[in-house]
């Protein structure tokens, strides 16, 4: 069971890496609690004029609603977008309408 587990996360992992993807400032709406799981971020953000709403893994990090990160965007399959909770944002962004190629240096220093 556990290397079944393994192997689908490895396969899971290496599809999503291989996806384009652009960065864009999200903001957390709420944490979602999860019956015997991980909490659950509800984050939303906007790429190419779209808002969009979706959920992430809290794992071990604390965000609250209404804080501000980077939020990385598969280009073909925006679902599988991610909120990045190690890389928070004193406040919103402005940032290109269709975000940027990779993660502005300035926001990796403010780190």
């Amino acid at each position: 069971m556990i290397v079944t587990v393994v192997i689908v996360h490895m396969i899971w992992k290496q599809n999503y890496d291989s996806l384009e993807k652009k960065y864009v400032v999200g903001e957390v709406q709420r944490i979602v609690p999860a019956w015997g799981q991980d909490p659950k971020v509800e984050f939303s953000f906007t790429i190419y004029g779209e808002n969009h709403r979706e959920f992430s893994p809290r794992s071990i990090y604390h965000p609250k609603a209404g804080e501000f990160y980077i939020v990385e965007v598969p280009i073909k399959d925006v679902k599988k977008s991610q909120i990045l909770l190690d890389l928070p944002i004193s406040g919103p962004v402005d940032f290109p309408w269709e975000g940027w190629e990779k993660i502005p240096e300035f926001i990796k220093r403010g780190k």
